[in-house]
């Protein structure tokens, strides 16, 4: 019997939301606003690391 990888099993290991989860609201709102400043669309069907990315993206953009 092949063994199982205990890290992904185990829910209590507090590993963070799933990346691929849709973005939360909190980045919608900071993604919509930077999108707003740097005059890009705002794409509201990112995941979580999409957005992240594209966040820092348009933060560095914006400097």
């Amino acid at each position: 019997m092949p063994m199982q990888n205990s890290v992904a099993l185990d829910p209590t290991l507090g590993l963070g939301p799933d990346p691929e989860e849709q973005m939360t609201e909190k980045q919608a709102i900071t993604l919509r606003e930077l999108a707003s400043e740097a005059d890009e669309p705002f794409d509201g069907s990112l995941t979580r690391r999409q957005a992240e990315r594209r966040i820092a993206h348009l933060q560095e953009y914006l400097k």
